[in-house]
């Protein structure tokens, strides 16, 4: 699978109930994005063993974004990341959510995870003569949402999951 088969989008309306979400495609001014799942472990060896045993307790999802601020058909994605920028948002004003599309199969819809998120402002600035980068961290919250992304609609499905009936 190529990269560009793996999408990423976030929710600029910051909407938290999911109500009014706008979606847009990360992507543009954008030449790497790797979501980090940041598993915390804790590894155990008793006296009487030559290996230990590692657990996984938790995971804390993170995405780190370094966005050039360039000309981009996406306007309102620009919009949102300088906005965030001067006004460095916190607590809940810093909170909205994040998909996670697998771009397979003939589409509209594909396979997705939702996850609400914090945005934190890394930096903004760079090198002279060149474009400005800013630096942004999605650090997801609780757990992901399985269901499907319309690309068309840039909608997002929950998957409902039929209990077994006897």
């Amino acid at each position: 699978m190529k990269r560009h088969l793996l999408a990423h989008f976030v929710d600029i309306k910051m909407d938290t109930t999911f109500a009014t979400s706008e979606y847009h495609l990360l992507g543009e001014g954008i030449n790497s994005l790797t979501e980090e799942f940041n598993p915390e472990e804790e590894t155990e060896q008793w006296i009487n063993q030559a290996n230990g045993t590692t657990d996984i307790k938790s995971y804390t999802p993170s995405i780190s974004v370094e966005m050039q601020d360039v000309d981009q058909e996406d306007t309102d994605l620009l919009t949102w990341v300088n906005n965030m920028i001067d006004t460095l948002p916190t607590g809940k004003e810093a909170v909205t959510s994040y998909i996670r599309v697998r771009v397979q199969g003939n589409g509209p819809e594909y396979p997705a995870v939702r996850r609400q998120c914090a945005i934190s402002v890394g930096s903004t600035g760079g090198d002279a003569g060149g474009n400005v980068n800013n630096a942004l961290t999605i650090g997801g919250r609780g757990d992901g949402v399985k269901g499907t992304f319309n690309m068309k609609t840039k909608t997002f499905t929950e998957t409902t999951t039929a209990s077994a009936s006897s």
